[in-house]
């Protein structure tokens, strides 16, 4: 059941300085904030959703406390359609692995949120709209009512789409609040958020990395969860074009992976990365090959999507800075990158587990950002690790 308000006046949004009567002031009319913002997030939630659920109370009896969801469409003239707890509560989502239809769905089956989908509720693109929507003890707030501000700011953006990112970033907020310095310490390391790794393992690499602890104390435990987790990997690439031409090498990899023989398996993907990584390019028409081009079209699809649990902005980084890494050729260990396997002058003792796991990591972190998804327009842009404002 949906229930019918009305504005007095339609809202445009909330003034990002202080201002006397008569001053010019800025207006934020769109905007996402959560839980994890604090006291900012307090005052949103005090502003508008306090006042629609204070105007829904004469239907229901609702305090505050109580709202789980709450989806309001604003028209021009300020009346409104609220819906509180009763949204279909449905994702879309990318799947890790197969799935039978009725079978559980865990949070490490999930690679990425696609959309919220609201069923049969429209939301007119010359309509304002605040969604407000919980996960657990966590809460996020979404409002754009550039259509109802005296100089309309048309919406071009699913909705849809937008809620979906919006519920990936509270849902799994730990991957979205990495500060720069731990992100700098992941990659002097060599670690990254990788998609084939289960949920506590990556949350247990970040808190080895807040302590101020070698994560690779934790090598053992990633290549255990990387040997059982591959045994699908090649069934799954194979159905990729760009994956296709190199599935023979890839499948030698595993199973070199799968008999201890890291040495083999590490020298063997990491130029074999850089191989699909140019498949890729010559299936998007990236132009001409250099290792700026090869990132940047692998991750291309995915970094209009700010919320993307893939991380395509820090994923090109890390290919740049780790994977394409440059080596000191008169030192006495060089380290294991694309470029010092291929110049035959990485050091055999790095040629380890670690290598050959984070071989594989990177090459099906690859699978789901080498896609041709459709490009979508997106009115949230930053940085992940910062707060939306």
């Amino acid at each position: 059941m949906s229930y019918e308000i009305k504005f007095e006046r339609p809202p445009v949004g909330y003034s990002i300085s202080a201002a006397r009567g008569g001053d010019k002031v800025a207006v934020q009319y769109i905007e996402f904030t959560s839980s994890e913002d604090g006291q900012h997030f307090i005052q949103r939630l005090e502003g508008f959703p306090g006042e629609i659920i204070q105007k829904v109370s004469a239907y229901i009896d609702i305090r505050p406390s109580q709202v789980d969801h709450l989806l309001a469409i604003i028209s021009k003239d300020g009346s409104a359609t609220v819906h509180v707890n009763e949204l279909p509560q449905i994702l879309s989502v990318r799947v890790a692995r197969a799935l039978e239809k009725g079978e559980a769905i865990y949070k490490d089956d999930i690679v990425d949120i696609a959309q919220f989908e609201l069923g049969e509720i429209k939301i007119p693109d010359d309509c304002g709209v605040a969604y407000l929507f919980s996960i657990g003890w966590r809460k996020g707030f979404f409002y754009d009512f550039g259509p109802l501000a005296p100089n309309p700011v048309p919406r071009n953006f699913d909705c849809q789409k937008i809620f979906g990112q919006l519920y990936a970033h509270v849902f799994f907020q730990e991957r979205f609040s990495i500060s720069d310095a731990e992100w700098n310490s992941l990659f002097a390391s060599k670690w990254f958020p990788f998609s084939l790794l289960k949920n506590d393992t990556i949350q247990e690499i970040l808190n080895y990395i807040r302590a101020g602890w070698d994560p690779d104390e934790l090598t053992d435990r990633i290549v255990e969860e990387v040997m059982t987790r591959s045994d699908t990997l090649i069934e799954s690439w194979a159905n990729h074009p760009v994956f296709k031409p190199h599935l023979d090498v890839l499948r030698r990899a595993i199973e070199r992976f799968h008999n201890n023989d890291y040495l083999s398996c590490a020298s063997l993907l990491y130029p074999r990365i850089e191989g699909i990584m140019r498949s890729n390019l010559n299936e998007v028409g990236g132009g001409k090959a250099n290792q700026s081009s090869l990132t940047s079209a692998a991750v291309a699809t995915k970094m209009v999507n700010p919320k993307c649990l893939l991380l395509p902005h820090r994923f090109n980084q890390y290919l740049k800075e780790v994977y394409f890494a440059n080596f000191d050729p008169q030192s006495k260990e060089i380290d294991v990158s694309r470029n010092s396997i291929s110049h035959g002058v990485a050091s055999c003792d790095k040629l380890d587990a670690k290598a050959a796991a984070i071989g594989i990591l990177v090459t099906h972190h690859l699978f789901y950002c080498c896609e041709s998804d459709k490009v979508l327009e997106n009115p949230i842009t930053g940085k992940e690790g910062e707060n939306l404002r």
